[in-house]
């Protein structure tokens, strides 16, 4: 998955910057619910989101109401089959881990 920041306008008019969310061939698959604020732990961090948002005005302006569509139709993404998964101690016993002890040395 692929993130940006990207330029919105809503059908009353109003612009916002979003964060998107792209599968790798480019398609989107999310965007941000709520316009996205400038806020950073450091003034190094601001400066990055900063120059973040000013790349966005770079690319073309999204349609908000557009997007959410074209998202809201993407059929639903398929569940990974967890049926085979083990534990951690199902792990370690195959793989006789649990007899070993951290200090030993293998001769």
């Amino acid at each position: 998955m692929i993130w940006t920041y990207r330029v919105f306008c809503d059908s009353q008019g109003r612009y916002s910057i979003r964060e998107v969310f792209y599968e790798q061939d480019g398609t989107i698959i999310d965007c941000g619910k709520a316009a996205s604020v400038a806020i950073g732990s450091s003034v190094e961090e601001l400066l990055q989101l900063v120059q973040w948002f000013k790349e966005a005005f770079e690319l073309p302006i999204l349609l908000l109401e557009e997007v959410e569509a074209k998202i809201a139709a993407q059929p639903p993404k398929p569940k990974f089959d967890r049926s085979q998964n083990i534990s951690l101690q199902q792990m370690i016993a195959e793989l006789n881990l649990g007899d070993e002890n951290p200090g030993d040395e293998i001769n």
